[in-house]
């Protein structure tokens, strides 16, 4: 068996499509939804999504009939 390495592709990285989807979901969107539309796993988006919750970029919110998780983004204004 031989192994193939492969080099990463220029263009937007996952955590600026995350960021990107999630601004387009004012009412916030699920990791499943999120999952869905990047066609990644969702452990994967799960895996940057605590990473932008952890520098503010994003914030949570546990939907609390339904038991998951919404995502919003935080926007920051220059005033």
């Amino acid at each position: 068996m031989s192994i193939k390495i492969i080099s990463a592709t220029r263009g937007f990285s996952t955590t600026d499509k995350i960021l990107d989807i999630i601004s387009d979901y004012p009412q916030g969107i699920t990791t499943k939804e999120l999952s869905d539309q990047l066609n990644r796993p969702v452990s994967m988006v799960n895996f940057y999504l605590k990473q932008l919750v952890n520098t503010k970029l994003v914030y949570a919110r546990l939907d609390q009939p339904k038991q998951h998780w919404i995502y919003y983004r935080i926007s920051h204004s220059l005033n």
